[in-house]
């Protein structure tokens, strides 16, 4: 690395608005100038945006940065319009668009290009192809500049987004067809790909010149994962109305309603934060580019559909507060809960980091049913309803993460931070297994730890929520918790074990 490169931690003093503003002016004529030589299929009144929210993800850093991050949103939205609507009557007027039979094929020479094949733009690399010879070229870029293990990382987010966008291509002809959608789960994966957020943060990553990254990439790739999937959800109640009218499928075609499509946003949102809370607050650059990219993407939605970038609207996002249909939570704000389920109640507390008393939360928990061993197997990130108590003090002072169920007889019941964010199991307290166990006059899968006096009971909330209580030998008062389930195609934490 060059030593003369700047520290990728952001400085302590507060960027100026100015200096952001700054970045982007110098990007705007270089970016349009490209963008036109090039002859992507982008509308230049774009560039402006482009710029400024590149110059918004990292302003403590130089200005070339965010010129060579505008190129490859850019690019991210020129493919887009290539391979998800070529026909779109109001894409840009350009030859640029690829028939059903020429796709693969350019397909395959992008692809070629991230492998570092045919870079040069010379036989083989798509040469005829302004797509290709553009990404050969953020490539070299990002190549000269970046670190070799976070590019690793940056191009398999760009050859998923390629892989994603194909399926969703694929996904729209059959429903045209008068086939059947995809179940949300595989969209949602495929979406978060496409959603281009994955790619913009990898590559500040690998722009950046911070020591001991890769170490901390479990949590920042848990992270971004929640992050572009909520972006994704945003994406789809702003523009769901243009997608039906150009036949493309999202989360509300699939059958999420708006305020499920909103709720799950806003709490995976709450997630990467949570998440990012230790690194953010050690001033780790590379989490607050994330949480800054998270944050432009997610303002953005909420006041306009960026294919319609001269189409701002004061108008509420669809699902959430003050739309037709109410959403669960306004975000860090509670609601009045008078018309609220305790259920929905919990949910939002959960989802804000809020707290709760244990009398709401002991009537909620005898009332749901019980869990057994199949949908506990995995891993679950936990949280407290109260900071007060010696146990939720002492989960504190651990980093407690949550908790991991490989089988009924190897439990991992806690999961830790160490100093850097990285996410281990935590065991000299010993492990635990999983027994049917009759508490509160109900049978259900529990947690009995091998070594000590305590066992956790677990009623469901939703598939992917538990509501739980510690039952400890001679302690009087119950210690109510929570855990969330973390994707499986999320990284893993490390079962080493400290």
């Amino acid at each position: 690395m060059d030593s003369s490169r700047p520290h990728s931690h952001p400085p302590r003093e507060i960027v100026s608005i100015a200096d952001t503003c700054s970045a982007a002016l110098q990007s705007m004529p270089r970016l349009e100038i490209w963008l036109k030589e090039r002859g992507l299929p982008v509308d230049t009144a774009l560039v402006p945006l482009m710029c400024l929210q590149t110059a918004f993800f990292t302003p403590w850093l130089p200005p070339e940065t965010c010129y060579q991050m505008s190129r490859l949103t850019v690019w991210l939205m020129a493919v887009d319009n290539v391979l998800d609507a070529p026909d779109a009557a109001d894409a840009p007027d350009t030859a640029d668009s690829a028939g059903p039979d020429e796709t693969p094929t350019r397909v395959r020479a992008w692809h070629r290009v991230l492998a570092g094949h045919g870079s040069d733009g010379g036989s083989g690399s798509g040469s005829d192809d302004p797509m290709a010879r553009a990404l050969a070229e953020i490539a070299r870029g990002l190549h000269r500049d970046g670190r070799p293990e976070l590019l690793a990382v940056w191009r398999k987010s760009m050859h998923q987004t390629l892989i994603g966008m194909q399926c969703e291509g694929e996904t729209a002809r059959t429903a045209a067809a008068g086939g059947g959608v995809p179940r949300l789960a595989d969209y949602l994966r495929h979406g978060a790909w496409t959603i281009g957020v994955e790619q913009q943060v990898t590559a500040l990553w690998a722009l950046m010149d911070e020591p001991g990254l890769p170490r901390r990439l479990p949590v920042l790739l848990g992270a971004l994962r929640e992050a572009a999937t909520a972006i994704r959800l945003l994406n789809d109640l702003r523009g769901h109305q243009r997608e039906q009218a150009e036949g493309k499928t999202d989360a509300l075609a699939i059958g999420l309603t708006e305020q499920e499509a909103y709720q799950r946003a806003e709490a995976g949102l709450e997630n990467c934060r949570r998440a990012l809370a230790p690194l953010t607050a050690a001033g780790f650059g590379s989490a607050v580019a994330l949480e800054r990219v998270a944050l432009w993407h997610a303002r953005m939605y909420h006041h306009f559909d960026p294919v319609r970038p001269g189409r701002a609207t004061t108008s509420y996002l669809p699902g959430g507060p003050g739309s037709a249909a109410q959403a669960r939570h306004t975000p860090f704000v509670p609601q009045a809960r008078e018309a609220m389920s305790i259920e929905q109640e919990v949910l939002d507390v959960i989802a804000s980091g809020g707290q709760c008393d244990n009398a709401k939360l002991a009537e909620l928990f005898d009332r749901l049913e019980p869990v057994d061993t199949d949908l506990l197997l995995g891993t679950w990130q936990g949280g407290g309803f109260e900071h007060t108590s010696e146990n939720a003090a002492l989960l504190t002072k651990m980093r407690w993460y949550g908790k991991r169920f490989v089988d009924a007889d190897h439990v991992e019941p806690l999961l830790c931070r160490d100093e850097d964010g990285t996410v281990f199991s935590y065991e000299e307290m010993g492990l635990a297994t999983l027994r049917e166990v009759i508490y509160r006059g109900k049978q259900s899968t529990a947690m009995v730890y091998d070594q000590l006096p305590v066992i956790d009971h677990f009623r469901r909330l939703t598939d992917d929520v538990l509501l739980c209580v510690m039952d400890k030998k001679e302690t009087p008062t119950d210690f109510y918790f929570h855990l969330t389930r973390v994707p499986a195609s999320l990284p893993q934490p490390s079962g080493d074990g400290r």
